[in-house]
């Protein structure tokens, strides 16, 4: 699978303290992830090889993951370092794990179930360039865990078509649904995708807006299961603000969600930004957990599109292009 190339979000970095063991569902197999007592990261099948115990019932006990049932130690590369029935027995390759990638980025934890992807873009974490500095929120919302696939998670975030109906007050206007043409670029697992020259009617354009103004956005999907938007409402030139989505395909149709967001908060709390992110989002919800397919159909014929549908056709050609399997509906013959 070529999903197996590609790094995933698993955890935010704070929620995975020194000595603790957590079972994470990734394109759906059961992985294990530790930090060990001096902080090193591991990740691994959750699946003790000796009898089979999932490895995520066990515990930390210094640099080694300790197996609930017979108490085989593991290192942190996967290397089986003791045996309590055998003391004396010095284990081998046969008795080690098999660790998979593990990194940190963005203050999220990634895990690669397989080899490094040929494409230096895709060969690491989603690149995220949000503004910083005085004055800039820069938090992690979420996680959502939503029952529908993640590249509908992924097309639903890249969509200003549904801001007006789905979100009316806050992201759209549905006396004002108008979307004026826009380019997209690129497609390639070497470039990604780029959209340029989006805009949408916001009678809320951020937290800190009185009234309605046209949003000007730029929308990237840098990797298959990612996207970052940048907006800049029309008069509030000063106003800075990009997310980042980052999702997890745990099973082909259930998903976990993060937002990274950046933005000018002027005295706004990270709660109150979160608060905001939390409400938009499970409005959406509503929406992706109703579709069917849940799996986002590929294939141009299966679903009716218009031009205000672009970017959503440039995505799942970008998909196709790929060779994305997981979490879609394949083209057929």
């Amino acid at each position: 699978m070529i999903e197996h190339r590609l790094w995933l979000p698993v955890c935010a970095a704070a929620d995975l303290v020194a000595g603790a063991v957590v079972a994470i569902r990734v394109l759906g197999r059961d992985i294990a992830l530790w930090r060990t007592a001096e902080g090193h990261l591991a990740a691994a099948p959750d699946r003790c090889p000796h009898r089979g115990t999932p490895l995520s019932l066990g515990c930390v006990q210094g640099e080694s993951l300790v197996c609930a049932y017979h108490g085989w130690h593991f290192g942190p590369t996967g290397r089986c370092v003791r045996i309590p029935a055998l003391p004396a027995v010095r284990p081998g390759t046969r008795q080690a794990l098999a660790t998979v990638d593990v990194g940190e980025r963005h203050g999220m934890i990634w895990v690669r179930l397989g080899p490094a992807h040929e494409a230096d873009l895709l060969a690491q974490p989603p690149a995220f360039e949000g503004p910083d500095g005085p004055g800039i929120s820069r938090l992690l919302c979420g996680p959502y865990d939503v029952a529908t696939s993640a590249p509908r998670v992924i097309e639903n975030f890249l969509d200003l078509a549904h801001f007006g109906f789905v979100h009316p007050g806050t992201l759209g206007d549905p006396a004002q649904p108008q979307i004026p043409d826009y380019q997209v670029a690129g497609g390639l697992a070497t470039q990604g995708l780029q959209a340029e020259g989006c805009q949408a009617w916001q009678p809320r354009s951020n937290l800190l807006a009185e009234s309605g103004a046209m949003v000007r956005y730029r929308y990237s999907v840098p990797a298959p299961f990612s996207a970052v938007l940048a907006k800049c409402p029309e008069g509030w030139d000063s106003h800075q603000e990009s997310i980042a989505l980052f999702t997890l395909p745990m099973e082909p149709t259930r998903t976990r969600v993060w937002f990274l967001v950046a933005m000018s908060a002027a005295g706004r709390s990270d709660a109150q930004i979160r608060a905001f992110q939390d409400v938009i989002f499970e409005q959406d919800r509503r929406i992706l957990e109703a579709q069917r397919p849940a799996c986002l159909p590929l294939d141009p014929a299966l679903e009716v599109s218009c031009a205000a549908d672009r970017l959503s056709l440039a995505y799942r050609l970008y998909l196709r292009t790929l060779g994305i399997g997981f979490g879609v509906e394949p083209v057929r013959g």
